[in-house]
């Protein structure tokens, strides 16, 4: 699909509608979102690990790792944890935990503590209707 396919595609892409995408197309709109963002990504490209869905590189070159959990309702504390230290294997000082559900606290803390980014279900929608050209108006008080 090109960009312009995943602008219409996400414009008013909802948590359920990444739900009911497959594995594979859900993998291809985190790397579309990616890719918006600035990084150097390829979502054909074979990680080598099998807890890890994406390699992205960002404008310095360093590496990150993506994780795409679909599968958690609530991201808690020892998930992130568990990310951490896949990072420390690989040696990669950055990642990007992504999830369609919600974040406790817990886990939110971490991302004080290391570099570690979490996007939620309700972030990604948004992040992706962003990338996909969406705006949004400021209402004044």
């Amino acid at each position: 699909m090109n960009t312009q396919e995943w602008s219409r595609r996400l414009y008013d892409i909802t948590v359920e509608d990444l739900r009911r995408m497959s594995p594979e197309a859900f993998r291809q709109a985190v790397a579309f979102l990616l890719d918006k963002l600035g990084y150097r990504v390829d979502p054909t490209q074979e990680t080598g690990h099998p807890a890890v869905d994406l390699l992205a590189w960002d404008a310095e070159r360093k590496p990150w790792v993506v994780q795409l959990r679909r599968d958690l309702e609530v991201l808690e504390e020892h998930h992130v944890s568990e990310f951490y230290a896949l990072l420390r294997e690989l040696e990669i000082e950055r990642g990007i935990l992504v999830l369609l559900g919600t974040l406790t606290p817990a886990a939110r803390a971490w991302t004080r503590r290391a570099h570690v980014y979490l996007w939620d279900g309700e972030r990604l929608t948004r992040m992706l209707q962003l990338a996909a050209g969406r705006r949004w108006k400021v209402e004044e008080a």
